[in-house]
């Protein structure tokens, strides 16, 4: 919070941005190239300051080997690398359809036309993110968005949060299903819930699996990477986010088989997999003098 108001006051004094503005929508012109770098700069705040440092600091306090605690370590086995990915792509049919279904969930009229606004916003700041089609934006959206969401989301909620719960419950489904669930609500997309519930039980299960953040981060970054290159080359896809990436005629049966293959993909991880609770949870030792030990 103290670093995102610092930076913040920082970035309006140097692009000569008020915060005023900033905060209207209508106000962001994306060939103000003011506008661009304060909107950049607010998010590699977000991605220092909400993801980064505070799930560092809280590694190192919570463990003597704080990369070992977050799991940034090399998969026991490398064919992880490849089977996280697999599962990312193969389950891109299954979350279009999840999505298409959370659209047409009534939540009501008053929280329809509320969450319909958010949703809105939403849209608008990708839209202006992703607004310029040369290689070179390209190229810095692809760091600002699939590297820093990557990196920095699965820090926070698989490095940390995910190995916090599946401790409190002792139960690596339970922690996966609660982290997911948060991950998706911290977005506040509400017509996106359930799609991002699900791609974060599936990021979830590649960790667990896996035992190597590694390998989340990189099925995180390329997933988002494969929707930015898409959007980059069909710029249709940005001025209608409600559109499918799919054909929605022959989307249901594809869902369905994309369930069955990224069930099939998950059991085949869970297979190989030499990640146990046991394993995972050997050095946590809290004593009654620490009752809030992770």
């Amino acid at each position: 919070m103290i670093l995102t108001l610092v930076g913040t006051l920082i970035l309006s004094k140097i692009t000569g941005i008020s915060l005023l503005e900033v905060r209207d929508l209508n106000k962001w012109n994306a060939n103000d190239p003011r506008m661009i770098y304060f909107i950049r700069g607010l998010l590699l705040i977000q991605f220092l300051g909400l993801f980064l440092i505070p799930s560092l600091l809280f590694a190192y306090f919570s463990d003597p080997k704080p990369f070992n605690y977050l799991g940034l370590k090399y998969p026991k086995k490398h064919i992880y690398w490849l089977l996280g990915i697999v599962v990312m792509f193969i389950s891109i049919p299954l979350v279009e359809y999840i999505g298409v279904l959370n659209q047409k969930i009534n939540f009501g009229t008053d929280t329809q036309k509320w969450m319909k606004g958010m949703e809105e916003e939403a849209a608008k700041q990708i839209q202006f993110m992703l607004a310029k089609h040369t290689p070179g934006e390209l190229i810095t959206n692809l760091i600002f968005i699939s590297v820093f969401a990557g990196v920095g989301e699965e820090l926070f909620f698989r490095g940390v949060l995910q190995r916090i719960f599946i401790r409190v419950f002792r139960n690596p489904w339970m922690g996966i299903v609660l982290t997911a669930a948060i991950f998706s609500a911290f977005h506040f997309q509400f017509f996106g819930f359930f799609p991002r519930l699900a791609l974060g039980i599936v990021l979830g299960a590649i960790y667990w699996y896996s035992g190597s953040l590694w390998t989340a981060i990189l099925a995180h970054f390329i997933y988002d990477a494969f929707i930015i290159v898409l959007i980059y080359l069909n710029p249709s896809l940005i001025k209608n986010p409600e559109q499918s990436l799919m054909n929605p005629n022959t989307l249901l049966p594809v869902a369905i088989a994309s369930l069955g293959l990224t069930i099939f993909m998950l059991w085949l991880m869970k297979k190989n997999s030499l990640t146990s609770y046991e394993e995972v949870y050997k050095d946590d030792k809290p004593t009654e003098l620490d009752k809030l030990s992770f």
